[in-house]
């Protein structure tokens, strides 16, 4: 559902700013108005259950179509990682449930403790 590009994300150990998505088909925004998400980090990329998942976020839906984005922002405790891992992002509209994007997720050391 989104575009053929890279959606690795690199964060810096301890940040617990919000990674934002515009969700698009073809190229353009579509309209989320409604929508669900959740994005859950694991570090395993193909895991068969959810006990080791890292942690999972609800998404929160700002904007107007066509400008909406969703956002997920780790806690101190959630942000407090290193290392490389996978995540997904799953949209639930009208039912339906989506893998709208599956890619990296990397926390790398950063200086101030």
């Amino acid at each position: 559902m989104t575009d053929e590009v890279s959606n690795a994300i690199e964060r810096k150990r301890g940040d617990t700013y919000a990674d934002e998505f515009v969700i698009t088909k073809n190229g353009q925004p579509i309209d989320i108005t409604g929508a669900s998400f959740l994005l859950t980090v694991d570090p395993t990329k193909n895991p068969t259950t959810s006990a080791n998942n890292l942690y999972q976020l609800v998404g929160v839906v700002s904007g107007t179509p066509p400008n909406q984005v969703v956002s997920f922002a780790p806690t101190a405790s959630q942000a407090n990682q290193l290392g490389k891992f996978f995540y997904d992002l799953q949209m639930t509209l009208g039912g339906v449930v989506r893998t709208v994007v599956l890619d990296k997720y990397t926390y790398v050391q950063d200086i101030t403790k």
